[in-house]
Formats: C-alpha cells, sequence, structure tokens
C-alpha cells in the first residue's frame, strides 16, 4: 500500500536544514519517517528534539532502549519502527536471536532478569498505561528515579511515533529493509 502522504523528494531549505540533523539510513540519505514529518517542518522539530534525546542524549543503555522500542513497536504493530529498531538494534550489539524475541511480545525466549523487567515493564505499561507498586519497586533496584521517567516517556514516546507511522503507512526504507535481509 502507498504511503498516505509521500515523502519530500524536493526538500526547500528549511527541510534540507532539518533533514541533516536526523539519523540518516544505511545509504546515507533521510529516513521516510523525516521526509514525511519534514512537511510540517515545526512539528518535525519537536518530534525530533524529544527522539534525538532517546537516541543521543538518553540515560538509558542503547541495548536496555533498543529492547524496550522494538517490544513498544511490536504491540503497536508497527511494521517501520519494528524494521527501523531492528536495524538499529542489530548496530548496537543484539542478537538476531534477541531481536526476534523482543519485537514478539508472545516469545519464551529465555531472558537475563534484567531484560526480562524491561519487556515486561513495556508489556504492562503498553497494556494498561500504567505500572504496578511492585513493577515500579522492581524497576527501582536497576534503575534510578530519571532511568525510570525515561523510560516511561520512552515506551509512550514510540507508541505515539508508531500511530503516527501506521496511520500514515510510512514504507520502511529500502536501504534499511536490504540490510535487514542481509
Amino acid at each position: 500500500m502507498p504511503p498516505r502522504i509521500q515523502p519530500v523528494a524536493a526538500p526547500d531549505a528549511e527541510q534540507s536544514a532539518l533533514l541533516a540533523k536526523t539519523l540518516a539510513g544505511p545509504d546515507g540519505q533521510p529516513l521516510n519517517i523525516f521526509r514525511t514529518l519534514a512537511h510540517r517542518p515545526e512539528l518535525m522539530k519537536r518530534v525530533n528534539a524529544l527522539g534525538g534525546y532517546f537516541m543521543a542524549h538518553g540515560g538509558i543503555q542503547v541495548r536496555d532502549r533498543e529492547l524496550v522500542i522494538l517490544r513498544t513497536a511490536a504491540h503497536a504493530h508497527s511494521t517501520y519502527e519494528i524494521g527501523q529498531h531492528r536495524w538499529i538494534a542489530a548496530r548496537v550489539g543484539l542478537s538476531p536471536e534477541e531481536i526476534d524475541a523482543a519485537a514478539d511480545p508472545a516469545s519464551t525466549y529465555d531472558w537475563a532478569e534484567r531484560d526480562r523487567l524491561l519487556l515486561g515493564f513495556a508489556d504492562e505499561l503498553v497494556a494498561t498505561d500504567t505500572i504496578s507498586d511492585v513493577t515500579w519497586a522492581r524497576l527501582s533496584a536497576r534503575f534510578d528515579d530519571h532511568q525510570g521517567v525515561e523510560l516511561l516517556v520512552l515506551v509512550g514516546f514510540y507508541r505515539m511515533l508508531a500511530g503516527v507511522l501506521n496511520g500514515l503507512d510510512v514504507e520502511l526504507d529500502r536501504s534499511v529493509a536490504e540490510q535487514l535481509i542481509a
């Protein structure tokens, strides 16, 4: 199915400047998510500010971040987000088996305790829009309050983003898809 809004093909100066600040695909080109959001530069700036925080300035280990994003995207059935973060997760060292299991909430993969905690946290938050006192206590034993808040916002941000990607039928970038096959 074609995207509901085509990504910007010939960006103007403002769009080009914004796209230059985004994560590029394996081919060095701006990703479809950003090229689609570029239709609304002010909105794109704000979305990128929060997404960029997680990718470049967050207080959560990148492995942990990618596990939580993959699980959140799986619950949202976001093909784009799952594909994009399969590629990123592989780049930060997750094994193919771990990536597959994180992207499948029904997986019976034998996770380490920390990973089980993070994935269970994401599962619970997506299912109930909150987490129990027991889950918060378990999380607090491993993560400080700042990281706990960041994990909550991370799940919320990627749920929102998955809804936008799904709603617009944004296509997975060819260069990313090729990396997933390789």
